[in-house]
């Protein structure tokens, strides 16, 4: 079948395979502008979507990258860490059993292969042979029973998520070969492992040798060297990694920059070679030819939490649904991403089917404010109450939604206090449900119940955030639905199901999910936005000059 080269090349703008320059000359070829094929979706004129440049299999490592986080990492603990800059952090040392490639399909890793029981009741793993730690010792089915282990049951500060809930035990059937029992059937194993973040493998007894928040050991394609907190974690390459060609660079710094402006200074100085930057940003620096701007979509739909623990307000639904209807979106589009953003439910867009259509959303999110006021009259808070609106300072865009909460607000006469935290004690309060709103993101997850989880009665964080002051039978129902059947169709109708829920009763206050902008030094290539909003690209980027 001949394909359309229109369609072609949007696919592959789509899932990030396509520069500047290979855009212009398929855009050309396909009859259609550069700039409007980039454009697509409200991502800025003129950006690159990736960059060319996977390493050989053959490539020695060479070189130095060094990259801007805007978060510290706070730790580099492997399991049961809140705060997605720990996954930044911790991410170039470690591999998981499985992997996803750029178009989200699941990969081998650590496991060559996999078989799930006919009743979907248990995965076994084929280990891959000849895998070593970064210490040297060998890797076998004991390290993966270990860290399998630790991940259910995760040390301190890490806590328990409910990602393995369902797995009732983790056995080595011979040194190479690994089965996971779960309690019933369950599809979402293959993903969680996939996703990476909270299945990282690590050496048998790996926690009683080293000390976990500032070190160590596992199979990923760089060895850790040092982490300094709130300054630097400085990897270099692990030359016995079991995938042929990566990393491709020797040495790998991340820089710890919250501030945007000083990461602008550092890039233009070569201090750094690139980094994550707002839209406004990114306009100032997309003219600029030493520099690459990449783009893309990613999985972090922003939302205002409601804690309903204690007796307060917003357990009423009337009063969280006439919050609904005074947020205007829009202006969270506009003001804070510059146009570069898209409506979102708990399911972001671009997570296959499973999100909540965008005219739909448009219609649940329509803003009025006379019956957001009469709904408070109603529920009898017309004159309103006062709170506190917890936010995440860096990146600043979260305490920016807040603001604008906080103004949007005012005709309901809610006051609203935004209080800006520095990510560990931000994630301290979160795990801990010390809150009473949040301005955060939700992270990629490995399936698309791990996006609602949190509203299923009696799992860890929805009893944190929850407690007995909202509760949804139907959703409880209809998740457990969900985890029962790997039929596509069937699921995609229960999480949108679910979502709706959760929207129309306005248990959260979800936002908006924004496209992610991140700008290399010229001497850069194969890096590029990653959907689960980590850096994997930092595995197989180069650079052009030792």
């Amino acid at each position: 079948m001949i394909e359309d080269p229109r369609q072609s090349l949007l696919h592959d703008i789509l899932r990030g395979r396509v520069s500047r320059r290979e855009l212009a000359r398929r855009a050309g070829l396909a009859g259609i502008g550069g700039a409007a094929a980039v454009s697509h979706g409200n991502v800025l004129p003129e950006t690159v979507i990736a960059q060319d440049g996977t390493p050989a299999a053959d490539h020695t490592p060479t070189g130095a990258i060094t990259w801007a986080i805007e978060s510290d990492p706070v730790n580099l603990i492997p399991y049961g860490a809140v705060a997605g800059a720990n996954m930044w952090g911790k991410e170039p040392m470690y591999d998981s059993l499985l992997a996803w490639d750029t178009d989200l399909q699941i990969i081998p890793a650590l496991a060559e292969s996999y078989e799930a029981a006919a009743d979907g009741t248990s995965y076994t793993f084929q280990l891959r042979e000849g895998v070593v730690f970064h210490d040297g010792r060998p890797f076998t089915s004991a390290d993966v029973v270990y860290s399998l282990e630790l991940a259910m049951n995760p040390p301190a500060p890490g806590i328990q998520l409910p990602w393995f809930v369902n797995v009732a035990g983790v056995e080595a059937v011979d040194e190479m070969t690994v089965t996971v029992t779960m309690t019933q059937e369950d599809p979402t194993l293959p993903g969680v492992l996939a996703w990476s973040r909270y299945s990282p493998i690590v050496p048998n007894g790996i926690a009683d040798e080293i000390n976990l928040l500032s070190e160590g050991i596992g199979t990923g394609p760089f060895r850790l060297v040092e982490f300094v907190p709130n300054a630097r974690v400085v990897y270099t390459a692990f030359e016995d990694h079991w995938n042929p060609g990566v990393p491709c660079v020797q040495d790998l710094t991340l820089q710890v920059l919250p501030d945007e402006q000083s990461r602008v200074a550092a890039l233009r100085s070569g201090e750094i070679d690139g980094g994550t930057f707002s839209p406004d940003v990114v306009m100032t620096l997309e003219n600029d030819d030493s520099l690459e701007v990449l783009s893309g979509l990613t999985s972090a739909p922003r939302v205002i939490h409601f804690n309903t623990v204690n007796d307060a307000p917003w357990r009423d639904a009337r009063v969280r649904q006439a919050i609904n209807m005074a947020v205007d979106r829009q202006e969270i589009i506009d003001n804070v991403y510059g146009g570069n953003a898209e409506l979102t439910g708990p399911v972001p867009p671009g997570y296959g089917d499973y999100p909540v259509p965008a005219e739909t959303l448009a219609d649940l999110y329509a803003t009025d404010l006379e019956q957001a006021q009469a709904l408070m009259a109603e529920a009898g808070f017309a004159d309103g109450f006062e709170v506190t609106l917890q936010a995440i300072a860096a990146p600043r865009d979260y305490t920016q939604i807040a603001e604008i909460v906080r103004e949007q607000l005012r005709p309901l006469n809610i006051n609203v206090t935004v209080e800006p935290l520095e990510i560990g004690t931000f994630a301290t309060n979160i795990g801990e449900g010390n809150f009473q709103w949040a301005s955060t993101g939700r992270g990629m997850r490995g399936d698309p119940s791990g996006y609602v989880v949190d509203f299923r009665n009696g799992t860890a964080l929805n009893m944190a955030w929850f407690g007995d002051g909202w509760n949804d039978d139907e959703i409880n129902q209809l998740y457990d639905d969900g985890l029962t059947t790997t039929d596509i169709e069937e699921r995609v109708a229960i999480y949108r199901e679910i979502q709706q829920r959760v929207i129309e009763d306005a248990a959260n206050i979800y936002t908006v999910q924004p496209y992610k902008f991140q700008v290399t030094g010229s001497r850069v290539t194969g890096m590029y936005v990653s959907y689960t909003d980590f850096l994997p690209g930092l595995r197989v980027a180069c650079v052009t000059d030792g």
